[in-house]
């Protein structure tokens, strides 16, 4: 092809300027318009990707917390009612260590406490029956929390028994 061919394809004649000087910009528009769209979208995905993990681990948690918070009611339920005596004493608070109150290392327990508090809010004198009202609360977090801590997880779950002596 020759050279006044060439020139006359890329060569303007109505405003004397090249066709490929008016387009040089348009790319650019669009270019820097693609890279905000995506920029936008990875920034949605990823505060999405953080509010699922972080309600899963909230939900985790609340399962531990209600974990220790049941391992605790048995325990106190245990000291009373122990198996083939008579009921022991309703304590009035009780504070559970649950890595060394049950006797035995629990590994989905670490960094949980419980605690349960034991009222006896009737006594039926005729047919000496004693009823008792228990509340248990469990613990749990991700460690240890400090005062100016913003990315430890708590969760407490509470569980009340009514039961009655025999």
């Amino acid at each position: 092809m020759s050279t006044y061919f060439q020139s006359l394809l890329t060569h303007n004649t109505f405003t004397g300027t090249s066709v490929a000087t008016k387009q040089r910009g348009s790319s650019l528009i669009l270019a820097l318009f693609v890279i905000i769209i995506l920029t936008l979208l990875g920034s949605v995905l990823m505060r999405i990707i953080s509010s699922s993990s972080e309600t899963v681990a909230q939900e985790v948690l609340g399962t531990r917390a209600y974990m220790a918070a049941n391992s605790a009611m048995q325990a106190e339920l245990v000291l009373l009612f122990p198996h083939n005596a008579v009921a022991g004493v309703c304590n009035a608070n009780n504070p559970y260590d649950l890595e060394t109150a049950l006797g035995e290392d629990i590994p989905g327990l670490y960094d949980c406490d419980a605690a349960t508090t034991c009222e006896n809010y009737y006594t039926d004198a005729v047919n000496a029956v004693e009823y008792y009202r228990l509340t248990s609360t469990g613990e749990c977090g991700s460690g240890t929390m400090d005062a100016n801590s913003k990315v430890i997880v708590k969760s407490s779950r509470t569980i009340q028994v009514e039961a009655r002596s025999l």
